[in-house]
């Protein structure tokens, strides 16, 4: 069963089962409800619904005899919402650059890892002012989705990020891309030094790092 959610969506129940037979191959309306045992008119509904949500769509395929016959098919986006083994690939990667290369080429790699991040984030001026460079990056981490605000505590800006990117890998990993993302912010920044004062890979609820230029 499909479990996922796009757009505030549930997709378990029927709508699932829809998108599994469809990772299958094309169907019809009527061969959905046939494979299901359930109306062919409430298939329909739920096809509507899923379409409109864009992850499925429909075609039209020229039949033996009669009308031409309505199909459809996953978007990606119907793709996606199945479950991947993306944690896993990256666990793999990072252990093995750990394992098989010394310290200088994983730090080289890790270095390369942040200007192609920094890349991803809105141009930060270094002649603004810092909140504003704070601004810009809560932006780009909200969009990387992060989930990430600011606040000013005693005179010091603190970043919170509630929702952790890495927080599916085991801690070794995490840490090491964690190490990764305190750089970005940092250079992004511009000549400040972040202290971690709660991490999630460390089991916290949130990562709030502390600015201190």
């Amino acid at each position: 069963m499909v479990a996922g959610k796009k757009k505030g969506v549930k997709l378990d129940g029927t709508k699932g089962e829809i998108l599994e037979n469809l990772l299958s191959k094309n169907l019809t309306a009527l061969e959905l409800a046939d494979i299901l045992s359930i109306n062919e008119s409430a298939v329909r509904r739920h096809l509507n619904n899923l379409e409109s949500d864009g992850l499925i769509e429909s075609y039209f395929e020229k039949a033996d005899k009669g009308r031409p016959k309505k199909y459809f098919t996953l978007t990606d986006g119907g793709k996606k919402t199945f479950p991947r083994q993306i944690e896993l690939l990256l666990e793999l990667i990072i252990k093995n650059i750990r394992k098989e290369f010394d310290e200088d080429i994983s730090s080289s790699l890790k270095e390369k890892l942040v200007k192609d991040l920094i890349d991803l984030f809105p141009e930060v001026d270094e002649d603004e002012i810092l909140e504003r460079k704070i601004e810009k990056v809560v932006e780009g981490s909200n969009e990387m989705g992060f989930y990430t605000s600011y606040s000013e505590e005693d005179g010091s800006y603190h970043l919170s990020f509630r929702n952790c990117a890495f927080g599916g890998l085991p801690k070794e990993e995490a840490r090491w891309l964690c190490e990764a993302h305190k750089k970005v912010m940092e250079k992004l920044l511009g000549g400040v030094e972040l202290q971690q004062k709660s991490s999630m890979v460390e089991g916290d609820h949130t990562c709030i790092q502390k600015i201190s230029d």
